[in-house]
């Protein structure tokens, strides 16, 4: 077989799209079963795919979810709930961020299971005289200081609430640094705060509401805190919030399981050798020290690769790290690949994921370039295709 038959044969083995994001079938199945384990049977599983799915894609990590046993999916946006009811007539969808309530919407909203979380007294107004009504999630205010309200004003909203005999399904409040601590205090207080306004809803008759706080950090470290629903973002995915979380378990004495759900592979689209001296890059910022042969692949900055890789990261190609040459490009990367003998136009690079016995994790590559796992895998470009692997 010649070189060109070669590189037509690894092309078609690869698919249409050389650039691709694997999604794990039995990585989430297996993340949501080990969420479920440490869960009261009657507690609601909310499986967070705001923001296409934290990078894994909305409508593929909205099927595997649902099929490995979720109650909801949450969202950040009408947009995005509206994505999903498309495909998903009957499921309930919490809707989590400020949602836009003007007139020409109330028909998009009007929908038993839409789950609002609202803050305030005029959205609670309007959301109550819809016919067929959403669900209504009052956000409380206990120290995050973003939606919600708390002290004097929550309690004046509460009692305006009740005074007009608004209807309300749900509470909750979100924890502001439970991840960034193995000490938990503030979190503790925070439970505190939400647990006196339960107190005050209660005493007004408010006694039915489900009760939301936990995310995925405060769902592994918290029994107290798991209540009602829990919200799973960012392990579903198989990704730790923080390294401080691992370390809380550790002195808690727990161990709890997760396994990355997304892999991100491309392939080489060309490869030249140079001479020793040969800079490579824009700006000149990388100077060959000896002849070495340089691959290329189709993956820049604009498809999420991290410019800050420059000169610093590698990917993988055959088992063996491939190291970044120069700067990333807006659309490709070259990468050294003298050392890779195997390496050849056509042949997969992975990005995040494994190879042979090497691996690149989302969590390595955020520490290298001064970010988080979060921003890794949710600024990797929206159009490139997710495809569900066993």
């Amino acid at each position: 077989m010649n070189s060109e038959s070669k590189v037509k044969q690894k092309r078609e083995s690869m698919g249409e799209n050389l650039t691709r994001v694997e999604i794990s079938k039995s990585a989430v199945a297996g993340n949501i079963e080990n969420f479920r384990k440490v869960l009261n049977k009657k507690t609601l599983f909310s499986a967070i795919i705001k923001s296409n799915a934290y990078g894994h894609g909305l409508l593929e990590m909205a099927e595997l979810s649902l099929s490995a046993g979720a109650d909801l999916l949450g969202v950040n946006s009408l947009e995005e709930a509206l994505i999903l009811r498309k495909n998903y007539p009957s499921v309930r969808i919490l809707i989590m961020g400020e949602t836009p309530f003007k007139e020409n919407r109330k028909k998009e909203i009007s929908d038993t299971n839409f789950w609002i979380v609202v803050s305030r007294l005029e959205d609670i107004q309007l959301l109550s005289n819809l016919h067929p009504r959403p669900q209504i999630h009052l956000k409380i205010d206990t120290g995050m200081s973003r939606l919600g309200f708390s002290g004097a004003i929550l309690e004046e909203l509460i009692f305006a609430i009740s005074s007009q005999k608004l209807p309300l399904d749900g509470v909750l409040t979100h924890f502001a640094s439970t991840e960034d601590f193995t000490e938990h205090s503030f979190s503790m207080q925070q439970l505190s705060e939400f647990n006196k306004a339960l107190e005050l809803l209660s005493s007004l008759g408010y006694n039915n509401l489900i009760r939301h706080t936990a995310s995925s950090a405060s769902t592994m470290l918290f029994e107290e805190a798991r209540l009602d629903m829990v919200r799973v973002g960012i392990s579903l995915y198989g990704l730790w919030p923080s390294m401080e979380t691992r370390l809380s378990l550790s002195f808690m004495g727990k161990d709890f399981q997760l396994k990355p759900v997304l892999s991100w592979k491309t392939g080489i689209v060309h490869i030249q050798s140079v001479p020793a001296g040969r800079s490579v890059g824009y700006g000149s910022t990388y100077k060959t020290i000896y002849p070495t042969k340089i691959a290329v692949i189709p993956v820049g900055y604009f498809e999420g690769y991290d410019r800050r890789l420059s000169n610093q990261g590698y990917a993988l190609i055959d088992g063996e790290r491939a190291p970044i040459l120069g700067r990333v490009c807006m659309n490709m990367t070259m990468l050294n690949v003298t050392h890779i003998p195997n390496a050849e136009v056509g042949g997969e690079v992975t990005l995040i994921g494994k190879s042979g016995k090497e691996e690149i994790t989302a969590d390595w590559m955020g520490n290298l370039t001064g970010t988080i796992n979060y921003d890794v895998v949710t600024r990797i470009q929206k159009d490139i295709p997710r495809v569900i692997v066993p």
